[in-house]
């Protein structure tokens, strides 16, 4: 029997190549500064990225997802795709079976990296941490499937609608604390978080330090935030408003405590409707809790 599952297992691993097969004939850049020889059309994708889940599924590539992370089931259309992995944690076994061609990751996902190129399989890294970055990124993954022309008029169009919305942003909006899926955990200047803040006339309460910050109690009661928002599913306003003291804010107090579609937190091509969502929870008018 285990004779016969090590024959199997490289009879898979034989196929990759066979995966592979067209010519590849153009190379990208990718995030991380690889050059990457990818196929000209590549049919069995794996994304670890809901960036690229996203994008795939507006460029109406649905049907050439082989795998996605677990993670990519938040984004709308993407539930019923097969899930071969959970952040850098991946099957080899399912990778191979689904003879995926080309395989978009995070580029920090190191592991995942070596085990994919192992197989053979050409790996592109994705990173899109910020507000501006969005366009680069959906071109990128429109050059890696033959879909330049299209991926072009996508990202265009969120680079119009970016403009836009920073020329309409004001400067003196609410004080905003986002809660990231567990107590005190936010983020700070330099990241998307940040940038869908400022685009949506907010002033971020973590604003000083950069990247992701751990506040405490007792710095969330000094920066006082006129509007908080939770991660649905990860705290509701009532939970939130009972730690100790913090029905003293005044976004408790005034019932301006939200919990939100973790969509809205996806860097993508969602991007302006994610900022008018939250522009119309800024600008909310609520009475006072009695």
């Amino acid at each position: 029997m285990k004779r016969h599952s090590v024959i199997l297992f490289a009879a898979l691993l034989a196929a990759v190549p066979a995966a592979s097969a067209g010519p590849l004939v153009h190379t990208v850049t990718d995030a991380g500064g690889q050059v990457v020889s990818v196929p000209a059309q590549p049919q069995r994708i794996l994304s670890l990225c809901t960036t690229v889940t996203d994008t795939l599924l507006r460029l109406g590539q649905k049907e050439r997802l082989a795998g996605i992370d677990e993670f990519s089931r938040i984004v709308p259309g993407a539930t019923n795709l097969p899930v071969l992995g959970k952040g850098s944690a991946l099957s080899r076994e399912q990778v191979l079976a689904r003879q995926v061609d080309l395989a978009f990751i995070w580029w920090y996902q190191d592991d995942a990296a070596r085990m994919l190129e192992e197989l053979r399989v050409p790996v592109v890294r994705i990173r899109c941490g910020r507000a501006e970055e969005v366009p680069a990124t959906i071109q990128l993954v429109g050059d890696c499937l033959g879909l330049a022309d299209a991926a072009s008029e996508l990202g265009s169009s969120v680079s119009a609608r970016l403009v836009r919305l920073r020329q309409s942003a004001g400067t003196n909006g609410p004080r905003v604390y986002v809660e990231l899926y567990s107590p005190f955990k936010t983020s700070g200047r330099e990241s998307y978080l940040n940038d869908l803040i400022e685009l949506a006339g907010g002033r971020n309460v973590a604003g000083e330090a950069a990247g992701p910050v751990l506040f405490s109690g007792e710095r969330l009661l000094r920066s006082d935030p006129e509007v908080v928002l939770l991660i649905d599913g990860f705290g509701t306003p009532e939970q939130f408003a009972r730690r100790g003291g913090l029905e003293n804010l005044s976004a408790v107090k005034t019932g301006r405590v939200y919990p939100i579609d973790r969509y809205w937190l996806v860097a993508g091509a969602a991007l302006p409707e994610d900022v008018t969502n939250l522009r119309r929870l800024f600008n909310a008018h609520t009475q006072p809790n009695p």
